[in-house]
């Protein structure tokens, strides 16, 4: 669909936020009380710290809290909304339930991130464009996902592929072949790619698996055929896996529905050198083609 060629980007706050950290120095707060009494201000919540007894009654202090909260929680709306008209385009649009409306209203009102607030455009987006799209469970989800935690969801959706017949995205972390005929009792070969070299180590898909969008178990495909060709989508990109020999099945990581949905909302933000190395691992048992040119050979 349209609205998935162009990428959610969340990991944006890299430089500009250490160079602000830089620039804010010597005014950073080093000692814990001193920390408090910061918070405390900032959300009005100081009344007992001031050397001073409060002018203001207890109730007018929750009031005016509670008006600075629904303040920003409308301006967090309000920017939602703008970010996700300025991804729109020409697009056919749909009508999105109302109480599907209502219950994303409710949670997107408490999203303060800016990088999080342009996902949850790209989900109101999507709802208008393909009503029923992302369900109720994957809003909770994404509720309660912090802005890390979001990152690790983009670096995995950034390796995830689907192949065959299942549509499901996958982590393709290797393959596993049978013994040739002349090595009776061999242990079948396996290859595998490090996806910790991607900045998606074994503690990130713990992290994944502990929300729910990734199975916790490394699951083995089925001998691929020699023929048909396996047909593998990467980011967007077609490529058909010729097998050259029996008994090869491919090993990966399943996505879980809620895990699809929200990969689906990121984009295609393909990466080049874990492409690299896929096609190169492949290519010890496959031939592998584009969908433009079957007769051109990704060998490496």
């Amino acid at each position: 669909m349209a609205q998935e060629n162009k990428p959610v980007v969340i990991e944006h706050e890299g430089a500009t936020q250490s160079k602000k950290s830089h620039e804010k120095k010597s005014s950073y707060i080093k000692d814990s009380a001193s920390r408090v009494i910061n918070i405390a201000q900032t959300y009005g919540l100081d009344a007992l710290l001031q050397s001073e007894a409060p002018e203001k009654s207890t109730l007018d202090r929750a009031l005016l809290r509670e008006r600075k909260r629904r303040e920003q929680r409308q301006q967090n709306l309000e920017q939602i909304l703008k970010a996700t008209h300025q991804s729109c385009r020409d697009e056919t649009a749909g009508e999105p339930d109302k109480d599907w409306l209502y219950r994303f209203f409710d949670m997107a009102q408490e999203i303060h991130n800016p990088a999080m607030q342009r996902l949850w455009a790209q989900v109101l987006k999507r709802e208008v464009t393909n009503p029923g799209s992302t369900s109720m469970k994957a809003l909770k989800v994404l509720q309660d996902m912090s802005p890390k935690e979001a990152q690790t969801l983009q670096r995995a959706a950034a390796l995830a592929c689907s192949f065959g017949s299942d549509n499901s995205r996958k982590l393709l972390i290797g393959f596993k072949a049978r013994g040739g005929i002349f090595h009776f009792g061999k242990r079948d070969t396996t290859s595998a790619i490090n996806i910790g070299n991607y900045q998606l180590p074994y503690s990130s898909l713990l992290v994944l698996i502990e929300l729910g969008l990734l199975h916790g178990t490394e699951l083995e495909s089925g001998e691929i055929e020699v023929e048909p060709p396996l047909p593998l989508t990467y980011q967007g990109k077609t490529l058909s896996l010729q097998a050259q020999t029996k008994g090869v099945r491919l090993l990966y990581y399943r996505f879980s529905p809620t895990g699809n949905e929200l990969c689906k909302l990121l984009g295609n933000k393909p990466n080049s050198q874990y492409y690299d190395q896929m096609i190169t691992m492949l290519s010890q048992k496959f031939t592998v083609h584009t969908e433009a040119n079957s007769s051109i050979h990704h060998t490496v």
